[in-house]
């Protein structure tokens, strides 16, 4: 509903006495009269030069007189004795650990006179590769976010660190039953932290928990192979790639390493004369179906029944027994007949990975890769990840 009331600060406002009229022009409050100067019809000057150049000249008085405030004085403090390592204007790259997801991939940090400004891949890394995610770069905002807690606080009141550390050592010596909650840790320092608080206090307990769980693909390994770990997957060594529901190069486990592996087989070269295949079943567009050869899009609903079909089309050429499959899945029986086709002329070099958090389809793909000869070659239960290791 539109407010017609109109509001005045005082009753020299409401009488708008000649004497306000000219205390409000002293203070800048009203707005340039542009309409002396420029017309509404066709935006030309109504005004001659002169009082155009007039008006002119105080708009920019204005913003410069606005300018003219007093600037906290800077001093640049020499080194006495300068650090060996550090030389002003030229920055210095530190080598560390991503922690802006589970991924841990390895960064160099640029830094000016101690300050991290950017981050960026480190070409050494046998797993990356020199290649870091859009999170990894915009992580370094947060070193510099106005937000940051600034000091300790203790039941929402701003606190001290001493007085923190009292309350906590209190409340640990009663506790009986402590929980350390984190998402996954892959630092060393930090685990063995963890380890020696244990020790201190043996009723505590370390629990990792993943926004986005993963536990389902650990525990059908854990079922189907012995391991409860998240494989290694090597798509740098797999021909033939079908996925169901996992986003790899966009947001699956570790989507930096496994774009660095699947790029390698992507590209026609004269050593590498052939293209892997790639076929994905999704529910949503990502960027891996975006990429690939064959992109199925498919209810969630349906993913069981797809799987089933393609494990049973890879069962009849292994003489395996089937499954039964009570939904009957139409639209796509020629991709699946395809894709059952173009794993079994890859065995040991094919992948079949789900990113569907249900234990009975991860156990659907265990069983297809273990067909298949895949384990050991393109999943590797040896050398596992310990990038996921949230456990619901």
């Amino acid at each position: 509903m539109e407010q017609k009331n109109k509001y005045w600060k005082g009753i020299e406002q409401l009488n708008n006495t000649p004497e306000y009229v000219q205390t409000k022009r002293n203070e800048f409050s009203e707005g340039l009269p542009l309409d002396e100067v420029i017309s509404e019809k066709d935006f030309e000057l109504s005004s001659n030069r002169r009082d155009f150049l007039k008006f002119f000249g105080f708009s920019v008085s204005a913003v410069a007189l606005a300018a003219c405030n007093n600037a906290p004085i800077k001093n640049a403090i020499p080194y006495v004795v300068k650090p060996e390592q550090i030389t002003p204007g030229i920055p210095n790259y530190y080598a560390s650990t991503c922690s802006a997801c589970s991924s841990g991939c390895s960064v160099l940090v640029k830094t000016r006179e101690g300050r991290p400004i950017k981050i960026e891949g480190n070409e050494e890394s046998p797993l990356f590769q020199g290649g870091v995610c859009a999170q990894g770069h915009a992580s370094i905002l947060s070193l510099y976010d106005v937000e940051r807690f600034k000091n300790a606080y203790v039941g929402g009141t701003e606190s001290n660190w001493e007085t923190l550390d009292k309350e906590v050592k209190a409340g640990l010596a009663k506790a009986q039953n402590i929980r350390i909650v984190s998402g996954t840790v892959n630092s060393p320092s930090i685990k063995k932290a963890v380890a020696d608080f244990a020790v201190k206090y043996p009723s505590a307990k370390h629990v990792v928990y993943e926004p986005v769980s993963y536990s389902a693909l650990i525990e059908a390994n854990k079922q189907a192979f012995g391991k409860a770990v998240t494989p290694g997957f090597r798509f740098d060594k797999a021909k033939a790639i079908v996925g169901f529901n996992a986003d790899f190069l966009g947001t699956w486990i570790s989507p930096v390493e496994y774009t660095k592996q699947y790029s390698k087989n992507r590209r026609l070269t004269k050593e590498n004369p052939t293209m892997s295949r790639h076929i994905q079943f999704e529910s949503l567009l990502t960027i891996t179906g975006s990429s690939a050869d064959v992109r199925v899009p498919v209810k969630p609903s349906e993913e069981g029944a797809i799987l089933i079909s393609l494990y049973n089309k890879i069962a009849s050429m292994a003489g395996a027994p089937a499954l039964s499959n009570a939904q009957n899945i139409e639209k796509a029986g020629n991709i699946i007949a395809t894709a059952a086709k173009e794993l079994w002329d890859n065995k040991g070099a094919s992948l079949v990975i789900c990113g569907t958090n249900n234990i009975d389809h991860q156990l659907i793909v265990a069983a297809i890769n273990s067909l298949l000869g895949n384990v050991g070659s393109t999943v590797d239960l040896d050398n596992y990840s310990y990038q996921k290791a949230g456990n619901d």
